[in-house]
């Protein structure tokens, strides 16, 4: 599967990227609140049963990745977006 993904052209990759998140959103619309809340509750279990199971280095590992890419995507924002992730960052503390 790596080696066809590895090959596909940028166009293919995007139209299947498209297609992927089309279907996922014609299957988010169709779900009722209780099922949207209990897809997120066992999401968060099996998350929470992950970490929990990780050793001290996969967890300085994930942490580690997790700092990159965020690091990378403030990077790469721009003035409006630095802006607009820092207003809501200060509206989720004043509210805590």
């Amino acid at each position: 599967m790596a080696a066809s993904r590895n090959a596909e052209s940028l166009e293919r990759r995007q139209t299947r990227l498209d297609d992927q998140r089309s279907r996922q959103a014609a299957s988010g619309d169709a779900e009722s609140p209780e099922q949207t809340r209990t897809r997120i509750d066992d999401q968060r279990a099996r998350q929470g049963a992950s970490r929990a199971a990780e050793s001290p280095e996969q967890r300085q590992t994930r942490l580690g990745g997790q700092r990159a890419r965020q690091a990378s995507s403030r990077d790469a924002e721009s003035s409006e977006q630095r802006q607009t992730r820092l207003g809501s960052l200060r509206a989720r503390q004043a509210a805590s």
